[in-house]
């Protein structure tokens, strides 16, 4: 039996702009809950759950105790996106808010100047290998701003991007844009650390909104409210015979990842031209992570129905450009748009 569960649809593309509706995702047959963060109680009141997974339904984000069951603090160190995060008792407690259900991830100054910042992260203790994950959360624009939610592998030894990373949600700076993208090490003749990615334009100032990604062994694919905003999928049309490597490379995604939600700040950085604004409380607000795996890998389905929607995707990866790191952009040819593969974007 398929599990449906309804999402508020507040979308606004290019000039084009969708009220509220609300749409059904119909999630396939097989598929189980393995994770919720709410409790047993609100999560029922929406989705219709056995026993075994009301049992999954943890209650993480209602106190500090119950979230340091299934969660650890990210650790500073000297990457953009971590190189502010906090570090003591004292600095976590500012920045990280697990409170009546929710959790409140902030960035705050602790001098009252744009130097004092600290920011927040947090990871969860298990990785899963494939499934639906599905979170509801909420953030405001502002200069520096950059809160996203995205997935790292346990087994980073093939180093970055070839080990793969995978962006559900990024927000950048006063933009009204959201990025879903995934990295990784597509070693296409010389071609390495491709990027791909997808953006909708949306207004994020005074909504929640819910975002998901499907992930199986071909594919993974990225929903905003119920919108599909981008698909990666294995070539299958690459010489494997004298090229095995490209396998690996071309899809490092068949092994299992973490979730990370995190608040950072730009600070001047390619993802943000603006120092921090220290009057202001930077804030990602995450109502619940859910997470649904399906017992055999060989029976998970991409075929999601969704809420199509208004979508264009030509102007959309247009913004998206500006996200590729390195100056590495997706070839361009008679205004259609293809990955390294050759894969099209329609």
């Amino acid at each position: 039996m398929k599990r449906v569960f309804s999402i508020l649809i507040t979308l606004s593309v290019s000039a084009f702009s969708i009220l509220p509706i609300v749409a059904q995702i119909n999630v396939p047959t097989g598929y189980k809950l393995v994770y919720s963060s709410e409790t047993p109680q609100r999560a029922s009141t929406i989705l219709n759950l056995t026993d075994e997974e009301l049992a999954n339904c943890t209650g993480d984000f209602l106190n500090k105790k119950n979230f340091e069951r299934n969660w650890e603090y990210s650790k500073k160190a000297t990457s953009t996106w971590n190189k502010r995060m906090a570090t003591t008792d004292e600095e976590r407690a500012l920045v990280h808010k697990p409170t009546g259900g929710h959790l409140r991830l902030l960035a705050v100054t602790t001098n009252g100047k744009a130097d004092g910042f600290i920011t927040s992260g947090v990871n969860m203790k298990k990785a899963y290998k494939y499934g639906i994950f599905e979170m509801k959360a909420k953030c405001n624009p502002h200069a520096s701003n950059f809160p996203a939610i995205w997935m790292m592998p346990e087994d980073t030894s093939d180093g970055w991007p070839n080990c793969g990373e995978i962006d559900i949600m990024e927000q950048i700076g006063n933009s009204s844009t959201v990025y879903s993208t995934v990295h990784l090490g597509a070693r296409y003749d010389k071609s390495v650390g491709k990027t791909y990615a997808w953006s909708g334009s949306k207004n994020f100032n005074t909504d929640y909104h819910i975002y998901s990604l499907l992930w199986d062994k071909e594919s993974l694919t990225f929903y905003t409210d119920g919108i599909q905003v981008f698909q990666y999928k294995k070539d299958t049309t690459l010489d494997l015979v004298k090229h095995p490597d490209y396998e690996k490379w071309q899809f490092p995604y068949n092994k299992a990842f973490y979730v990370i939600l995190d608040q950072a700040l730009g600070m001047n950085e390619w993802w943000g031209s603006q120092d921090p604004d220290p009057s202001y409380t930077y804030e990602m607000d995450v109502e619940y992570v859910r997470i649904f795996q399906c017992e055999d890998e060989d029976d998970m389905s991409s075929n999601i129905e969704s809420h199509k929607g208004v979508y264009e995707p030509k102007n959309n990866y247009r913004q998206a450009r500006k996200f590729i790191r390195n100056g590495i952009i997706v070839i361009e040819s008679a205004g259609k748009k293809y990955s390294v593969t050759g894969q099209q974007f329609e």
